[in-house]
């Protein structure tokens, strides 16, 4: 039996971090939660995920300094990425494209059903 895909999902906001938790949680993911970029990258480098799905602004660090962070170290740089923004800006979709991030989400555009297929896409 394979083992339950493993994702960190960071987001300040609450509800919006519970919603995607619980999704991936019925879907069969093991997930771990972190509230912004500080605790993320804490969250990734104990527990190995297949995917990160992060938010972009968060206090202390934002999703896309957690995510600088984790390009530059060797074991950490491959793991798929998908950022969902709230904001929907250009400018934040074309920084995630720079950085490599695999998905670049608005969010309320996606089903929960259809960011938990392109997130088994990604870790396959």
């Amino acid at each position: 039996m394979n083992p339950k895909p493993k994702i960190v999902i960071v987001d300040d906001d609450a509800n919006k971090r519970r919603t995607y938790s619980e999704k991936f949680r019925v879907e069969g993911f093991e997930v771990f939660e972190g509230e912004n970029g500080k605790v993320g990258l804490e969250l990734v480098h104990k527990n190995h995920p297949d995917i990160i799905f992060t938010g972009i602004q968060m206090p202390e660090m934002t999703g896309f300094q957690m995510i600088e962070s984790l390009k530059k170290n060797p074991e950490f740089a491959s793991i798929p990425i998908m950022m969902n923004s709230h904001l929907g800006k250009e400018d934040d979709r074309l920084k995630a494209q720079a950085l490599g991030i695999n998905e670049f989400i608005y969010y309320g555009f996606m089903t929960l059903n259809d960011v938990v297929k392109r997130a088994r896409e990604l870790i396959k």
